[in-house]
């Protein structure tokens, strides 16, 4: 059965967070990650599934531009949300994963696992390629965005989010949040659960072992330059 990540990380995430800086780091986020997957998605009447998409805040600007979105999500509260937000609309559908049978083989013509990867065992991570592999059309696009390479740390993600911050005007408020963040939930989750880790060559090497084609796009999906994304056939 595909669940979508480590209980212990999916227990988390299923709880409340507070991993943005401030509202304008959610949006911006959200914004970026939109334009780098419309640029990537095949067009106007593109089936997309966005696996693990979180707040999915431009959810209908995507689904504007595709043509059909769906939204895949492992931890509760997001994806009760989403689908109280979504409910009834034409484009979109919630789905959790247990729910990803339901889909035809081959119906899909782009898939998105956003941030996701470091969250989940090797097996895991099979299992969802395994998976994507069969919901993708013949000329369907593979997108895994946000994987950290072995020796990237808590400094380099820092760093990135300052550079981040003072470019799009929220510095102060990323500094503040910061300090904070070194007592937060998440850093101790991410110090007592660990995070699964991959440099380019040990992804494409797991992407080639589940059937596909695979080489790193740049820009990465999320604003840290210092992880990778990847696109797979």
């Amino acid at each position: 059965m595909l669940t979508g990540m480590t209980p212990d990380w999916l227990d988390f995430w299923s709880g409340e967070q507070r991993i943005y800086v401030n509202d304008r780091h959610r949006r911006l986020h959200f914004r970026d990650t939109a334009e780098q997957i419309i640029k990537v998605a095949p067009g106007p009447g593109a089936h997309v599934l966005d696996y693990g998409p979180g707040d999915a805040l431009e959810a209908e600007r995507i689904a504007a531009e595709c043509g059909r979105l769906t939204l895949c999500e492992s931890a509760t509260g997001f994806r009760e949300a989403l689908a109280a937000r979504f409910a009834g609309h034409d484009r979109i559908t919630v789905i959790g994963p247990d729910s990803l049978g339901a889909i035809p083989d081959g119906s899909v013509d782009l898939i998105v696992v956003n941030s996701v990867v470091q969250y989940l065992r090797r097996d895991e991570l099979d299992r969802l390629l395994a998976t994507a592999r069969r919901l993708l059309s013949a000329r369907g696009r593979l997108l895994v965005g946000d994987v950290i390479p072995q020796r990237s740390g808590l400094v380099a993600d820092s760093l990135a989010m300052l550079r981040f911050a003072a470019r799009e005007r929220f510095l102060g408020a990323a500094v503040r949040s910061m300090a904070a963040t070194v007592f937060s939930p998440y850093t101790r989750a991410r110090r007592e659960l660990g995070l699964t880790r991959y440099d380019p060559a040990e992804m494409v090497g797991v992407l080639a072992a589940a059937g596909f084609t695979a080489r790193e796009h740049r820009p990465n999906l999320s604003h840290n330059p210092n992880r990778a994304t990847f696109v797979a056939t």
